[in-house]
């Protein structure tokens, strides 16, 4: 890696952006020889109805152009970039104004064409779902969603699906049947292989996670393996035949750490907790396909609330990537204390030696 860099805030940003305390969930591609970058700006990590979220860009990553400014009102998340048919498309769900609460109301998308800039949000007519990650394979562009409202509920139901669309406006369900209802299923990350397996993690919330694998004929059935290990905001590359991914570490080791005396409720609640207050790191993980299981690789400069990163590929080998986190310079803090404090955005170039 080279050594990363602090981005947001910084002097090297437009004049327009005007930056709060907050400065997290972000995303990044490469599009006609330029980079374009967008992250959500807010008082603290939670949702509130001062929420921006800026596009800038840049050829050199030293001087950055505005794009967009980006405000309902509400609160905005989950940043995506697409590109595809030779234009580039932007995503985003709107949020609920409650710092206590998870609500998410639309699914939002601009385009842009060189010839004629940013169009208009327009609502992709997904309500309720939170995107997570665009894949294009042959001419299909593939979205994992899952179903967020009354996230934290008892009894909710989870809904964690593909869907498929050829212009980025109208969307499908891949299937009839969702592609994971396990319980708290979240943050559906995949990847296409060379062949056009799929693969990937879902986050349980309070138990930890899985590892997905399907098909390229059968893209619509799962098969899966649990893991006791938690990987928040995943992200995955690949470089030749290897997947790798980006995710938050949790330093505490297993999710699962309650007293087995305690009830089902409580122990989750026990859980949930522990982790809010325990130290964090965004982390490198390659994928072992034989086993289905992430090894841990390196951890990057990164404390306090952090991770959710963005990556672009620059050639075969090398990669640029950004994340979030607290202050890297000052000492390790918990989870917890760095989502009501400032978080910044940094960035590196990432080479990998093929295999």
């Amino acid at each position: 890696m080279s050594e990363w860099q602090q981005l947001v805030p910084s002097d090297l940003l437009p004049a327009e952006v005007k930056t709060r305390n907050s400065n997290n969930n972000l995303d990044v591609a490469l599009f006609n020889g330029r980079y374009y970058l967008a992250f959500r700006t807010a008082p603290t990590h939670f949702a509130s109805r001062k929420t921006k979220m800026y596009i800038v860009s840049s050829a050199d990553l030293q001087t950055w152009q505005f794009e967009q400014e980006i405000e309902h009102g509400y609160d905005l998340r989950e940043p995506r970039f697409l590109v595809h048919d030779g234009k580039l498309f932007f995503y985003y769900f709107e949020g609920g104004k409650n710092p206590f609460g998870f609500e998410p109301r639309h699914v939002w998308m601009k385009e842009y064409q060189p010839a004629t800039g940013w169009k208009a949000s327009h609502n992709i007519g997904l309500d309720g779902f939170v995107p997570w990650r665009f894949r294009t394979r042959n001419d299909t562009i593939y979205l994992s969603a899952y179903y967020g409202k009354n996230l934290y509920s008892a009894g909710h139901q989870a809904d964690l699906r593909l869907f498929t669309s050829t212009n980025g406006y109208q969307w499908n369900p891949l299937t009839d049947h969702a592609q994971c209802i396990a319980e708290n299923a979240e943050e559906g990350e995949f990847i296409f292989d060379k062949q056009g397996n799929l693969w990937g993690t879902v986050r349980l919330e309070s138990q930890g996670a899985l590892i997905v694998t399907a098909d390229h004929d059968d893209l619509g059935n799962w098969c899966t393996n649990s893991t006791k290990y938690k990987y928040d905001s995943a992200l995955m590359f690949a470089q030749g035949d290897d997947i790798y991914v980006v995710s938050r570490r949790n330093v505490d080791g297993e999710m699962g750490k309650a007293p087995e005396k305690l009830g089902q409720n409580t122990k989750e609640k026990y859980n949930l907790i522990r982790y809010w207050l325990t130290t964090k790191k965004t982390a490198l993980f390659k994928l072992n396909k034989d086993n289905m299981e992430l090894e841990h690789l390196l951890d990057f400069p990164s404390t306090g609330d952090t991770a959710f990163p963005g990556i672009a590929q620059i050639d075969e080998r090398t990669f640029l990537l950004l994340n979030y986190s607290s202050n890297i310079q000052d000492k390790n803090r918990n989870w917890f204390s760095g989502q009501v404090g400032k978080t910044y955005i940094y960035w590196t170039i990432l080479k990998l030696d093929g295999s």
